[in-house]
């Protein structure tokens, strides 16, 4: 079992992480927003419905909370206003108030949605994230980030609302597809690569073992706590991305503009933030930041993982014009997270259109192969 807090003075709140924990998320949630009787709505996708709800109902019901369950359509394709709209409707006809909760159980895309409903529903009602896959448990559940998509572009529709605690069980991702593995082990290398050069040792050890999601529940544990104390760190220094936390993004300009010119349907986040990271670190080459050794050291570990293969007929520009949409941007320019060392990074905002052409065209020929 680990414990990590997230120090936000009155926002601040717990990380639970544990293997098997998830028939005990009654008595966290009563730790969190207070004991029943009170309402707190289920958020799933219908994956996660068919191999966990009825857990976390029970898990819920038993502990005394009346519990109305949302399911949503899988994909990014449904992280939208649409489905926003559709989840407040629900709470509205249930009669929610501001003592309810709001618990997004999945992934990412649940958990940013049914966040965001939070945030705006009554101007605010309490809730818990409850993330099922690594992308979510590593890095999307923890830090306040809550947001739906445009078709223009990833999150660009969102704000910061923290959770009242995260509850993890390392076990339900046993139930994880290969692709949503890949993904979630895209996040930890980039937090390794950002801050922790020991991390990125970690996982150069046993990242084949991780990825079964099989190993005992101390090495998972481990893994999904070091990950999280990392993103802590950067959170409590920068909880509205002022300045330090825009360090999470590297591989996320190029990795969101992938994604978007895609429709959000052909990659799964974990895999476009890999292809971004691919990208970033050559136009880190390109001036000078690392060396050829560091950048070799990076993909031999991301050729591990699995990188995605099946670019469709895009282009620099397609990306670039994308890249100029996305959320990052400031003062017209498109600000970059590049490494200068593995385990260290910096926000840049004087990168080339001709240096992005290279690590953009070195991406696609590099994902070609």
């Amino acid at each position: 079992m680990e414990h990590i807090e997230i120090q936000l003075g009155e926002r601040s709140y717990d990380i639970h992480v544990e293997g098997g924990c998830l028939p005990r998320l009654g008595d966290f949630v009563a730790g969190c927003v207070g004991s029943p009787p009170r309402k707190v709505c289920v958020a799933t996708t219908e994956t996660v419905a068919g191999l966990y709800l009825d857990e976390a109902v029970r898990a819920l019901t038993n502990t005394g909370y009346e519990v109305v369950e949302f399911v949503v359509p899988d994909g990014e394709e449904h992280k939208t206003l649409t489905t926003f709209e559709a989840i407040i409707t629900k709470l509205i006809e249930e009669r929610f108030e501001r003592s309810s909760a709001m618990i997004p159980l999945g992934g990412g895309v649940i958990g940013d949605t049914a966040g965001f409903v939070a945030a705006a529903y009554l101007r605010g009602i309490p809730f818990l994230q409850v993330p099922t896959t690594i992308v979510a448990q590593v890095d999307s559940s923890i830090g306040g980030k809550v947001a739906v998509n445009h078709t223009l572009g990833k999150n660009l529709i969102g704000c910061f609302y923290q959770p009242r605690g995260v509850f993890v069980d390392t076990r339900v991702l046993t139930t994880l597809e290969p692709r949503e593995v890949v993904s979630g082990m895209g996040e930890a290398v980039k937090h390794a690569l950002i801050r922790d050069n020991s991390f990125f040792a970690f996982l150069e050890e046993h990242v084949e073992t991780i990825m079964t999601c099989e190993a005992p529940d101390d090495v998972m544990e481990r893994f999904i706590a070091w990950n999280c104390r990392i993103k802590a760190d950067v959170v409590r220094q920068d909880e509205r991305e002022g300045g330090l936390r825009a360090i999470l993004n590297y591989g996320h300009t190029v990795g969101h503009a992938v994604e978007t010119v895609t429709g959000y349907t052909r990659f799964r986040h974990g895999e476009a933030v890999i292809l971004g990271m691919i990208a970033a670190g050559r136009i880190a080459v390109v001036k000078g930041l690392i060396g050829e050794d560091e950048f070799g050291r990076q993909n031999a570990l991301l050729e591990r993982i699995g990188v995605r293969r099946d670019l469709p007929e895009i282009t620099t520009d397609d990306l670039y014009e994308a890249m100029t949409r996305d959320k990052k941007v400031s003062g017209g320019r498109i600000r970059f997270v590049l490494p200068h060392a593995t385990g260290s990074v910096d926000i840049h905002d004087d990168v080339t259109r001709e240096e992005m052409d290279e690590g953009m065209r070195y991406m696609l020929e590099y994902a070609s192969h």
